[in-house]
């Protein structure tokens, strides 16, 4: 048997003569292709329901017990993205042949099968698949400062998205670290995308949101009877992420209990359901979140130091939104005109001082508080119009410089303060300088002192004054 360059594929044989049905399994196993059987029509859509993870290659017969092949080529033609079909026959003829190509079928095979020629079609229906699939991807590439929905060209996203395709091409767990609200699950499908594994699913779980008793069955599924109100067996979402991305957001919210049994699935690449007398393997690659600090987590005992160590080791930190300002114009456009379409409503655009004051704005709840805070926005204004000072919130009003009649019409980034009689002192003029740059540099006054070329105390000293003055 020559070598084979195809990846391993997930493949669904449709068969109903059973002694042959084990003896193509066995074959195409011999290549380590995952096989999944089914003996009717109606027993392959049960599969192609719940395998979860997509199926790469369907070889069907035509006559089964319940109807057509045709039927399911047909049914198979509208999943997305669907998978190759290569149709098997023990009566076939040119005519039908030429018929299940048009109808989308990539080869037709007839019984007895010449096994040779059983590896050269499937690997040719794979590899033909996978190159629609990168002509797909290819075709709606992002535009620039557009990383699978992850908007920005700031020097910290440029390192961001150099980090996230670094590490998409293992397949070792990752770990995403950051703030709330920085956009950790866009970045897990953002590896997902880049990766290797991009066709299969990408699965996400919020473990903080499953209850305690729960989430161990949403997770390894459970045998019928494995519990109270188990009435059938279930899989689990390691089971639905099979071939693909499994993605854990909030996973420091798990019981130490349940960590033991991650770090197995990593280590050993194992699971065992609820109920089950045995395990079973897994290859969905993990990809984990957390905005809480995982090392004084092991520290006190509520994280395990092993399996901590096991997801560290590729970790990914996501800037908050203060320390990429200069993507807010940007970002804010881009929700901008997602949430007006989400609303079904046209929209303006957003007026200079409103920039201004996003990007004075510390944004504590990151990207999130962003997002809603142009929902609000968008919602009390009025179709088409910009949105100006005065649909701002109240947090960011205290955002916008101080101008005189002649600023306001002056380009973005050059307003001034207000020098209108009565004139500020100059010790008012130094405590709203310096107060404006602390907010630029997201509330750090040792980085406002360098900035200002003073020292701290002497920062702290006018800051004092300020409150005295009050």
């Amino acid at each position: 048997m020559p070598n084979r360059r195809t990846q391993p594929a997930r493949i669904l044989l449709v068969e109903d003569d059973k002694n042959f049905q084990q003896l193509v399994a066995s074959e195409l196993q011999e290549q380590d292709h995952r096989i999944l059987t089914a003996s009717s029509i109606a027993e392959a859509r049960y599969q192609l329901e719940e395998a979860d993870a997509r199926i790469d290659l369907i070889l069907s017969d035509l006559r089964l017990p319940d109807g057509s092949g045709e039927t399911l080529l047909a049914e198979s033609r509208q999943l997305r993205p669907a998978p190759a079909f290569i149709a098997l026959t023990a009566f076939g003829s040119i005519a039908q042949a030429v018929e299940l190509l048009k109808a989308g079928a990539d080869n037709f095979l007839t019984k007895p099968l010449d096994f040779e020629q059983l590896h050269i079609c499937v690997d040719r229906a794979l590899e033909y698949r996978q190159l629609k699939l990168e002509f797909e991807a290819t075709r709606h590439k992002s535009p620039e400062g557009d990383f699978h929905g992850m908007i920005g060209n700031s020097p910290r996203m440029r390192t961001l998205i150099y980090e996230i395709r670094k590490v998409a091409a293992t397949r070792e767990p990752i770990l995403l670290l950051g703030e709330s609200g920085t956009g950790k699950e866009l970045a897990a499908r953002a590896i997902h995308a880049e990766s290797r594994v991009s066709a299969k699913d990408f699965v996400p779980v919020n473990c903080a949101a499953i209850p305690a008793e729960l989430i161990e069955s949403e997770l390894f599924g459970h045998e019928k009877g494995a519990f109270t109100g188990a009435h059938q067996k279930k899989p689990g979402l390691f089971q639905a992420a099979a071939g693909g991305s499994l993605f854990l957001d909030e996973i420091g919210e798990l019981s130490l209990e349940l960590q033991a049994k991650l770090l197995r699935a990593l280590q050993e690449g194992t699971i065992r359901p609820v109920g089950a007398s045995s395990e079973m393997t897994t290859d969905a690659r993990i990809i984990a979140a957390t905005h809480r600090d995982l090392r004084r987590d092991v520290d006190e005992g509520r994280f395990r130091e092993d399996l901590f160590y096991r997801l560290e080791a590729l970790s990914v930190e996501l800037p908050p939104l203060r320390e990429r300002s200069t993507d807010i114009p940007m970002l804010a456009r881009h929700l901008l005109e997602r949430i007006g379409r989400s609303f079904n409503q046209t929209t303006g655009d957003f007026a200079p001082e409103v920039i201004h004051a996003f990007r004075a704005y510390p944004f504590p709840g990151n990207i999130r508080e962003l997002e809603n805070i142009i929902k609000k926005m968008l919602v009390f204004s009025e179709p088409g119009q910009n949105l100006d000072r005065t649909s701002l919130p109240p947090q960011l009003q205290q955002m916008l410089p101080t101008q005189s009649p002649e600023a306001r019409n002056t380009p973005e980034g050059t307003s001034r303060f207000n020098v209108d009689p009565p004139f500020p002192s100059l010790e008012q003029v130094k405590q709203r300088y310096l107060r404006h740059l602390i907010q630029q540099v997201g509330g750090n006054k040792r980085k406002a002192a360098e900035q200002a070329k003073i020292g701290r105390r002497t920062l702290y000293d006018i800051l004092d004054r300020d409150k005295d003055s009050q």
